[in-house]
């Protein structure tokens, strides 16, 4: 993997897909001087053949085009590239003709998307456009510029109020502007422009620009202001859960017109980079140094693929506009993770094999996929071959420049990160609730779906948990990272209310990524030694030990709640909503597969376990020797745990799990006397044998014993 990618490291990847794309090739029946790449439906089907236009006009104008690569003539690619893009102009709207299905696109809140993503490869192939097609493109660009003057700017902060898209209003306000600098003639070019930075200001969007002053386009931000897309401290609630990966596109939009006025020689508006550099600062956080997205809030698609592909124009954003020196090192890695997958397809496909579930179900949508990789990589190859991308040297390591704390506390969510941990928890995730505690150098070690949260699943249920619990299934959880870089704990209680049939009932649920990333091979170190586990196998394993170790790089820890850890593996892709896309192991804590009732009042799940990162196999062996353990409590609903942790500390973890405030008793040995709240910094003594602790409903405190060698 290469410290500094090139254009052409893009360009090779991107080579190797036309012989494999040329399958999804139609010409139009009707039109014989039409074609298009995938369905040549509405909607996805515009949009997939847009981007399309957008790789193959790379392509076509490279001058490191290689044939013998790519397996066709320059001429060939070109006239792909160019027949495309008239099927896109002549099933507009504006024009005579239609989609495949019949209908025409256009002037929607979503028909400028797939018109941004190809406009760099309609500027690469300008050349070879006839007068006709620059009429047809003028007509089409206007039509579609002179509609979004009618299209409302909203802001919401809670998806749930109908008003989230910041997105769409940075690729909106982006697409008038383009218009405004292509068209400056145009009769309504004024009021484009006027519009555009309404629909960026209200892009990356707060509560506090309502108040703010800073004058941006002659006007105070308050004035531009329309309502909130974002929270305080930049969580984005957009589908309904924390979507790390629409931050993502956010950037993704910014860059597309960064570069478009980079390459024109025009100065880029403003309020395009409103709060553009603050998001980024979340997001380099929340990228793993191989160049994996960190999805503490999780993903309703396939794994590894659109939100992450378009992480690489943001990286090359970053570079260029920021300065960042990390970004080169990251845009490394993503290209990386791309082109690994290629190569174990072997077919010049980015997603055949480990997708081939939707591919054969659902073309529509997997051309939108596959098609997504192709038009980033061009977008990189063009943007590193025609703009100067310089940054200097990073002055200190990357998990140093990221490294601590992040919250939101409305959305519920919370992340820690260090050189060797990063630990997070989200209330509302995908699929809720959900937690991460890994090194941030593994980031193929990660899967998000209710990861660490347990599972207690109702017979027939299909969907995603609600993020609060419902009455049949109250779920309850006390979590704690530990101030040692090392430890999560979690605690877990379930009763259920009336009498109920279950399908599954997990504890902890530790998610493994087993597929091709890491050989569909994981080592699983236990009490009974060393085992090597194939991704695709079905199955439901007690592995008869307390501990379990993954790769030397994660140990888990049962505390109490089951004799042993069970492996579960579906001998399947899961993984998303739209169609299987990951086989990943479950290591459970306890673990129970298959259908079951349960009468009222029955308690399915009390248990509690520590996760540890960075841990070898004699590190995890060790806290479940010695270092872990339950405490005696003086009330029925109140559990305690005892970890020593990576730092050589003692601390207890305590958990509230009835509706009454309470002062609990915790037993501990008498000699340990003087405990701290981490909290509140309150210091506590023990009763005799007692700790008393003051807990609220549903609360929790995590107190750490003092020693001389504390402040």
């Amino acid at each position: 993997m290469p410290s500094v990618p090139t254009d052409v490291d893009h360009l090779r990847v991107l080579q190797n897909w036309p012989v494999f794309a040329e399958q999804y090739w139609w010409d139009d029946p009707q039109r014989p001087d039409l074609g298009c790449f995938g369905s040549g439906y509405n909607s996805w089907g515009v949009q997939t053949n847009q981007k399309f236009v957008g790789a193959y006009g790379v392509l076509a104008a490279d001058p490191q085009f290689d044939e013998d690569t790519v397996g066709y003539s320059r001429e060939m690619i070109l006239d792909r590239a160019l027949r495309a893009l008239r099927y896109s102009m002549a099933s507009h709207v504006s024009a005579q003709h239609h989609c495949s299905d019949g209908t025409q696109w256009g002037h929607t809140w979503i028909s400028l998307l797939g018109i941004e993503r190809m406009m760099h490869g309609i500027e690469a192939i300008e050349q070879h456009l006839t007068e006709a097609d620059r009429d047809a493109l003028r007509r089409l660009l206007c039509s579609e510029a002179d509609a979004l003057l009618d299209l409302e700017v909203t802001g919401t902060k809670w998806a749930a109020d109908g008003g989230n898209r910041p997105e769409a209003n940075i690729w909106n306000g982006a697409f008038l502007w383009r218009a405004s600098m292509m068209y400056p003639d145009a009769p309504r070019m004024n009021e484009w422009v006027e519009k555009a930075h309404r629909f960026l200001v209200n892009g990356i969007s707060i509560e506090a620009d309502a108040e703010d002053g800073t004058v941006i386009a002659g006007r105070p931000i308050k004035d531009w202001h329309v309502g909130p897309n974002f929270f305080p401290h930049f969580a984005l609630d957009h589908h309904r859960y924390l979507n790390v990966g629409y931050m993502v596109i956010c950037l993704s939009n910014i860059a597309m017109l960064h570069f478009a006025c980079k390459r024109a020689g025009k100065p880029a508006p403003e309020s395009l980079y409103h709060h553009a550099e603050d998001l980024w600062r979340l997001v380099k956080r929340l990228i793993f140094a191989d160049g994996r997205l960190i999805r503490i809030g999780g993903d309703t698609r396939q794994r590894y693929c659109y939100c992450q592909d378009y992480l690489l124009p943001s990286l090359l954003w970053a570079q260029h506009y920021l300065g960042d020196p990390h970004a080169r090192m990251l845009e490394a890695g993503a290209l990386d993770l791309i082109r690994q997958e290629q190569d174990n397809n072997g077919d010049g496909s980015f997603l055949s094999n480990r997708l081939e579930t939707i591919r054969n179900s659902n073309p529509y949508y997997y051309t939108r996929l596959e098609s997504d990789k192709a038009v980033v990589l061009s977008m990189n190859a063009y943007w590193r071959r025609t703009v100067g991308i310089e940054t200097g040297n990073p002055t200190q390591e990357f998990e140093e420049a990221v490294r601590g704390s992040w919250q939101e506390p409305e959305h519920a969510a919370i992340l820690h990160r260090s050189p060797r941990r990063i630990a997070s928890w989200s209330w509302r995730a995908s699929e809720p609730p959900q937690g991460l505690c890994l090194p941030p150098a593994s980031g193929h070690l990660a899967e998000w779906c209710s990861n660490i949260g347990g599972l207690v699943k109702l017979l027939g249920e299909t969907g995603k948990r609600g993020w609060d619990a419902t009455d049949r299934v109250p779920h309850h959880y006390a979590v704690a990272a530990l101030p040692d870089d090392r430890t999560l704990i979690v605690l877990e209680y379930c009763q259920i209310t009336p009498r109920t049939y279950l399908s599954e009932i997990k504890g902890l649920k530790l998610n493994v990524p087993n597929d091709l990333f890491n050989g569909y091979r994981r080592s699983y170190m236990t009490e009974a030694g060393e085992m090597i586990v194939d991704g695709t196998c079905r199955q439901v394993m007690d592995l008869g030990s307390r501990w379990v170790n993954v790769d030397g790089k994660i140990g888990a820890v049962g505390i109490y709640g089951a004799d042993s850890f069970t492996l579960h593996q579906t001998g399947c892709r899961r993984a998303s909503q739209y169609g299987d896309s990951l086989y990943y192991d479950e290591l459970c804590f306890p673990c129970c597969v298959g259908t079951c009732v349960v009468d009222p009042g029955t308690v399915v799940l009390d248990c509690g376990s520590a996760i540890l990162s960075g841990a070898d196999q004699q590190e995890t062996r060790d806290l479940a020797a010695s270092g872990s353990t339950r405490l005696e409590c003086d009330h029925e609903l109140v559990r305690a745990v005892r970890v020593d942790s990576g730092d050589g500390e003692c601390y207890v973890l305590a958990a509230n799990f009835c509706a009454d405030p309470l002062i609990a008793g915790v037993a501990l040995e008498a000699q340990e006397s003087c405990w701290q709240d981490l909290v509140t910094g309150d210091e506590l003594t023990v009763d005799g044998r007692w700790l008393k602790v003051e807990l609220e409903p549903g609360a929790a405190c995590l107190v750490r014993r003092r020693s001389p060698s504390l402040p």
